[in-house]
């Protein structure tokens, strides 16, 4: 048996063809924001009725984190420091685009005079904080899955991994 390398192989791929063989996906970030007792803070879209953790889609120079941190600063004027504290993250699928993989960073608990703070982006038009129970009623058992295992990684500190809103077993 000879031993041959990937460049002796006349298959080789040019760097450039290979990066656009690989699969494609969207990055997007969320803060999850909660107080003491794990109620949950999301905003409500003006371009869609959906609820949302404050977050959004990376830009082409932002890394997660980056990204989390920007986001919550444009949604609810919400300045963030310190160091990342991923949460974990959620593999969504689509029937007609290309995947997403969310990342989830924690906030340090919200002190109550932190909420009068929140200022707005036209992006969005309300915020509530809700148990998640609270936003099951509000929001349906479908729209809320993933909120009970954020809130479960939040009092656990085990690392959140989930497939279109599902833990992974």
């Amino acid at each position: 048996m000879t031993d041959t390398t990937l460049a002796d192989s006349p298959a080789r791929l040019s760097r450039t063809d290979w990066l656009a063989s690989l699969p494609r996906n969207t990055a997007c970030s969320a803060l999850v924001l909660h107080d003491a007792e794990y109620r949950l803070l999301l905003v409500h879209a003006t371009y869609e009725d959906s609820w949302q953790f404050v977050g959004g889609v990376r830009d082409a120079q932002d890394d997660p984190w980056t990204t989390a941190v920007r986001e919550a600063r444009e949604e609810i004027g919400y300045e963030l420091v310190g160091p990342p504290r991923l949460l974990g993250y959620d593999w969504v699928t689509f029937e007609d685009s290309e995947p997403a993989v969310q990342h989830f960073f924690r906030a340090p608990v919200l002190e109550p005079e932190r909420l009068d703070s929140i200022r707005l982006s036209e992006e969005h038009d309300d915020w509530l904080l809700l148990s998640v129970e609270e936003w099951t009623r509000h929001l349906g058992p479908h729209r809320a899955r993933r909120l009970r295992p954020v809130r479960d990684a939040l009092r656990t500190g085990r690392p959140l991994c989930l497939r279109d809103g599902y833990p992974v077993t």
